[in-house]
């Protein structure tokens, strides 16, 4: 983990914010300038905001505007995240906010890095690498559902912040003690982390759908018509053949793919891609080409 000892960085200005990354345009910046803008940030999320050192004690924290930011998103999704949503849930003015959060970008950065939190402990060397890979592929799938508007989230330039990194130690350590090179550990971590993001995503938007009242039969069965639309598509012929197939086609009644007749809950597909995944990652350690 990074030393967030050091000098004292200066007071960020209460500018007025740039366009946030979520909604809203902006005019190209300089290539430098958005290297400084990201600087800052990077230095806001590890430092903190900075208090005022003259004054009375601030009535608003940093954390307590964060800790409001991720309530509206949590129950309204990242578009509904502003400054003046949160400043208003607040009761303070706008403007207040920006002597913690120079910009919209800069008040995400610390929604998303206090929505990681932190992994779960380590099982212990007796467990092996392969359990202990599952625990945390199984807790970062858990947070990801837990915090739907993350996937909501651009593919934008954004600085990384110390519960992103605790996630990546977490990891690998869970992989110090087998011989793999430095190298195949953070291959190991990127292929692991991959499949639990991208497996996560129905999940995700069954998540979503139910913070918004919908119901799993009712999100079951929208899902299930538009699966149903490939089914006699000539455009889509395996598709169509295993969507209408005795043992994983899709009915009124499992509106979903099945196997063997029965509709899978998403905990066992997520387990069956996972089991998959380390089965390739305990025979690449076997093959003679692993150190």
């Amino acid at each position: 983990m990074a030393d967030r000892t050091g000098p004292k960085r200066k007071p960020h200005s209460a500018k007025q914010p740039a366009t946030s990354r979520v909604g809203g345009t902006r005019p190209p910046s300089p290539r430098g300038e958005v290297g400084r803008d990201l600087q800052l940030r990077s230095e806001l999320l590890w430092d903190g905001p900075t208090r005022p050192s003259r004054g009375p004690k601030p009535a608003l924290r940093g954390d307590d505007v964060v800790q409001a930011a991720m309530s509206i998103a949590d129950a309204n999704g990242l578009g509904a995240l502003t400054m003046h949503a949160v400043a208003e849930r607040l009761g303070f003015t706008t403007m207040a906010l920006y002597r913690y959060f120079p910009s919209k970008e800069a008040l995400i950065d610390a929604c998303v890095d206090a929505a990681l939190g932190t992994p779960p402990p380590r099982l212990g060397a007796r467990d092996g690498w392969r359990q202990e890979i599952r625990l945390w592929a199984y807790a970062k799938r858990a947070m990801l559902c837990s915090r739907p508007w993350l996937a909501e989230l651009p593919f934008v330039a954004a600085p990384h912040g110390p519960n992103w990194l605790s996630w990546h130690e977490a990891f690998l350590q869970t992989l110090a003690d087998t011989g793999m090179s430095p190298e195949d550990m953070m291959d190991m971590l990127g292929l692991v982390d991959g499949f639990v993001r991208g497996s996560s995503d129905t999940a995700i938007s069954l998540a979503r759908a139910r913070s918004q009242g919908v119901s799993d039969a009712e999100w079951a069965q929208a899902v299930g018509a538009d699966l149903a639309r490939a089914i006699n598509d000539a455009r889509y012929p395996v598709l169509s053949a295993i969507l209408s197939s005795a043992s994983g086609g899709i009915t009124a009644d499992a509106p979903l793919p099945t196997r063997g007749g029965r509709m899978r809950t998403m905990d066992e597909h997520f387990e069956f891609g996972l089991e998959r995944v380390l089965d390739g990652i305990q025979r690449y350690m076997d093959s003679p080409v692993a150190p």
